[in-house]
């Protein structure tokens, strides 16, 4: 039988289709200038005008687009959206739009580190003048992510680790990268103890790190922490060496060696692998001593020496007996005294 169409209904569904994907369209784009004034969780601001608003202290986290509507922008509208949405949906951030078109604001382009102008879209998290996230693209799908994650960054006060990026017109050389974050997050979780975190930045915001656990003493740690880094940063052409950037869960990568050895006296001393071997040399007799060596990787070797006339012969018989264990081992670091009479070394 055949069929009969009726062309009336059919030119009625597609003039339906096409006014539909018209309307679609106008709301996808329907996010202007008027939009962003009329809402009620977004600031707008120009960048002239900005950059104080950004050094003023606040309660709360930041998520600041830098775009515009400029058609030479091919990018800005899917940003401005997918920000217009975002904003929508997280109350617990103030969400500012800074218009960049026209672009003006030298100083603040400086102070961002990368630059900033009205062809491509820029959003930033911050949390006072403390740059935590960053997204060079109108690809929104990692900001709830992003979110989520300064969350955590506030509550388990991480803070120090990100510097002053704003502060008085000072910008820290070291902006947070993914691969950092994912890098720095593996040495936060880490429970092995003694350990350490070394850095080292060239002015293009390069890095190289290398972070030590497991050792039997915070100074082995920085040890080998330092020792790895800057081998690595050497390798690359660079020149200098690498800096401590944390000692065990403390940052303290801008502080002096004089900051750092007051707190490594103050840190609390650690049960490590070798203590049970202490509780033994506590049952022997006359002058007694432990000492041990580890290399890069955190392999270790110790000797023991008891029954011995004076405290300098246990001492001086321990570190001859270490030296030897190690050097058969191979492992690159002198020994330590750890354990002398009745007393913990640790030195």
């Amino acid at each position: 039988m055949p069929i009969k169409i009726n062309y009336f209904s059919l030119k009625h569904i597609c003039f339906s289709l096409l006014l539909y994907a018209q309307i679609c369209t106008v709301s996808a784009a329907a996010v202007t200038l008027n939009t962003l004034q009329k809402s009620q969780s977004i600031k707008l601001f120009t960048p002239d005008k900005v950059l104080h608003y950004i050094r003023t202290k606040r309660a709360v986290p930041r998520v600041l687009l830098f775009s515009s509507f400029d058609r030479a922008c091919k990018t800005c509208d899917a940003a401005n959206r997918a920000f217009y949405q975002l904003s929508k949906k997280h109350a617990a951030f103030e969400f500012v739009f800074v218009n960049t078109h026209p672009w003006r604001a030298k100083e603040l382009e400086t102070s961002l580190v990368y630059r900033l102008n009205n062809h491509s879209p820029i959003t930033v998290v911050l949390y006072g003048s403390k740059i935590l996230r960053r997204l060079a693209t109108a690809n929104y799908q990692y900001m709830p992510r992003y979110l989520a994650e300064v969350q955590t960054i506030i509550a388990k006060n991480r803070l120090p680790l990100y510097g002053d990026r704003l502060g008085k017109g000072k910008v820290n050389s070291l902006v947070i990268t993914d691969k950092f974050e994912t890098f720095l997050h593996k040495y936060l979780q880490s429970k092995d103890d003694y350990k350490a975190l070394a850095i080292a930045l060239n002015n293009r915001n390069g890095w190289t790190a290398s972070q030590k656990t497991g050792y039997l003493s915070q100074q082995a740690a920085n040890y080998q922490a330092l020792q790895q880094c800057s081998a690595r940063w050497r390798a690359k052409g660079n020149s200098g060496a690498c800096k401590l950037y944390m000692m065990s869960d403390q940052y303290v990568y801008k502080q002096s060696a004089a900051q750092i050895n007051a707190r490594l006296a103050a840190l609390p001393k650690l049960a490590t692998r070798i203590d049970k071997h202490v509780l033994k040399l506590q049952q022997k007799t006359n002058h007694k001593a432990l000492a041990y060596a580890v290399n890069k990787t955190g392999n270790w070797t110790m000797s023991i020496v008891s029954n011995q006339k004076s405290e300098r012969r246990a001492k001086q018989a321990v570190l001859k007996s270490c030296e030897k264990q190690r050097l058969l081992k191979k492992l690159n670091m002198p020994c330590i005294l750890y354990f002398l009479d009745d007393k913990l070394v640790r030195n």
